[in-house]
């Protein structure tokens, strides 16, 4: 045995232990930003319609605090919106605004004129102020402008604001070059956290904020957090916010976000999804549900957290014109909860870990496959088409007889499917009931283009077939199949999950995928969802809403 193994191990675990355990017990601040950093640098701006949808997202996630606009010499869709909002009398006592310390620069020294953003505060009748600043700004001097001066400018604004807008103004302070400035001049950064530390209590601000834009690593952004963190508190201001903000460059920045809350960050200043200037940035919905994966239970009591997905979508699709989030999106991409890597391997469950599709209420349906029972095609029934008198044990115990009749005739058909099920019902004896006769009419009215869709598939499938010379059978190999098919979705072929799914896959047993027996999740996907407009998009469909949760199903019955 190795002894200095294991004593690695313990001193890097007992680090990440404590960090996990912060996490844990953390409660988190958010200032939400969404209405405001979705449409930095956007191709589509914001409409004032896309503005309310936006709002009532924030309202419905049950965010208190918010940034509401960034103010300049112009009139803005915001300034529209926000006018609407008072109009409206809307609660508007914890909204901020963004506003800049300083705006007139002459000879590199920073003036005492009052900004647009403050200004425009007191005219909006908004009394918490979000204030911005630089201390690597090339256009100023930092020799004339040193940080005593930088301390009692900044004083003097804060001491504007409470006289002119308000004496309970919540103020936040936004290191904006903070990672250069801690590489190169870090004691900028400690005097002005140590000045505003060190004001009397009832002077004091509400927080300190900054911000990265992606280029550095986690580790470093967890130590300057620390610093900041210990040197609030030894001048003690143990209460104040220290809030982050994670633009994304090198695709670490879930990582740093994480890294910095753990590090001694009470909150982040952050949008319900990624949409924002150049690539992104760390959304509140990731950051969220990665502390209740990692068993937060605080965020439960402060938000709306099962709401969060169907928001992260919602605020995507106002921002961008209507498109949807990537299907790869964490969290809340139609994908997110797609089994990768083989199902124990990927399925936290089977550790008795958090299982997302659950905690979002995403709904595991009775499939009907050939091991269905009649009381799995009575609950089906009642589930599709509700309540009818038709619906009993003995017309599901016909319809499990026709099935296995389908069968013996040799045809291969899908019964999961409204359309599929409602054929299933017909033939078995049962009388359609009207819902029944709509859902199989506009089946059959779209199933010559779902046909069409599935003969593109059939190419591939066929040029698989032959592969390496061998004889065009309509049946593939497990590799096969697996390669020209299955890989997008799962990630591991060799993984023994993996093959048990592909196993599940295999009908008839005997060691091959059977393109009937690929074509019936085919035609179910074509049924349920007949507005499918391509044929990647139908195989998508039959993946991910009938093969992996078929796959998963067949899985836990081993389990």
């Amino acid at each position: 045995m190795s002894l200095p193994f294991y004593s690695d191990i313990e001193k890097k675990m007992s680090a990440v232990n404590k960090d996990k355990e912060r996490l844990k017990n953390l409660e988190l601040f958010v200032l939400d930003i969404s209405l405001r950093e979705t449409t930095v640098a956007t191709l589509k701006a914001h409409t004032i319609e896309n503005k309310r949808a936006i709002y009532e997202e924030i309202k419905k996630c049950g965010f208190k605090y918010f940034i509401v606009e960034s103010f300049n010499h112009q009139t803005r869709i915001g300034d529209l919106f926000l006018k609407e909002l008072i109009a409206q009398g809307e609660d508007l006592s914890k909204a901020f605004a963004f506003s800049e310390l300083w705006e007139k620069i002459v000879d590199k020294v920073p003036q005492p004129d009052i900004p647009i953003g403050m200004l425009k505060c007191k005219e909006f009748g908004i009394k918490n102020v979000f204030i911005e600043f630089d201390l690597m700004y090339y256009k100023i001097d930092y020799n004339k402008m040193n940080m005593d001066e930088v301390c009692k400018y900044l004083k003097k604004k804060i001491d504007w604001i409470r006289a002119n807008i308000s004496k309970d103004s919540l103020i936040l302070l936004n290191f904006r070059d903070l990672s250069t400035t801690m590489m190169k001049y870090p004691e900028r950064v400690r005097h002005v956290v140590n000045y505003l530390s060190s004001l009397p209590k009832e002077e004091r601000i509400l927080g300190l904020a900054f911000e990265d834009l992606g280029a550095v690593l986690p580790e470093q952004l967890g130590a300057w957090t620390l610093a900041i963190k210990k040197e609030m508190k030894r001048c003690g201001w143990k209460d104040g916010q220290l809030l982050f903000h994670q633009h994304e460059q090198w695709g670490l920045m879930h990582a740093a976000n994480l890294e910095v809350l753990a590090s001694g960050a009470t909150g982040v200043w952050a949008g319900l999804c990624i949409e924002g200037a150049a690539l992104g940035h760390a959304d509140t919905c990731t950051a969220i549900l990665n502390l209740i994966r990692l068993g937060n239970t605080k965020v439960l009591k402060q938000y709306n957290c099962k709401y969060l997905r169907k928001a992260a979508i919602r605020v995507t699709k106002a921002a961008t014109g209507g498109k949807k989030p990537n299907p790869k999106q964490p969290i809340y991409g139609e994908r997110a909860t797609d089994l990768v890597f083989g199902f124990i391997f990927s399925d936290p469950t089977a550790q008795g870990g958090f299982n997302m599709a659950d905690f979002f209420g995403m709904k595991q349906e009775v499939r009907i496959t050939n091991m269905a029972n009649a009381d799995m095609v009575l609950m089906k029934l009642k589930d599709v088409f509700g309540e009818d008198p038709q619906f009993t044990l003995e017309m599901a115990g016909k319809m499990k007889e026709q099935m296995l009749k389908n069968v013996s005739d040799g045809r291969k058909e899908e019964y999961n499917s409204k359309v599929g099920l409602a054929m299933l019902f017909d033939q078995a004896g049962g009388k359609l009931t009207k819902e029944m006769a709509d859902v199989i009419a506009e089946g059959t009215k779209n199933s010559s283009f779902i046909n069409t869709l599935i003969d593109e598939i059939k190419e591939s499938w066929d040029e698989w077939d032959g592969r390496g010379g061998s004889r065009v059978d309509n049946q593939l190999t497990f590799d096969h199949f697996y390669n020209g098919f299955m890989a997008p979705y799962f990630g591991c072929y060799r993984c023994e999950d993996s093959q048990q799914g592909l196993k599940a896959m295999d009908m008839d047993q005997d060691g091959m995928i059977d393109w009937f027996e690929f074509r019936h999740f085919l035609i179910w996907a074509g049924r349920q969802h007949p507005k499918v407009e391509s044929s990647q998009e139908l195989l998508d469909i039959a993946f991910r809403d009938g093969l992996i949760p078929a796959m998963n199903d067949e899985m836990n019955k081993k389990k």
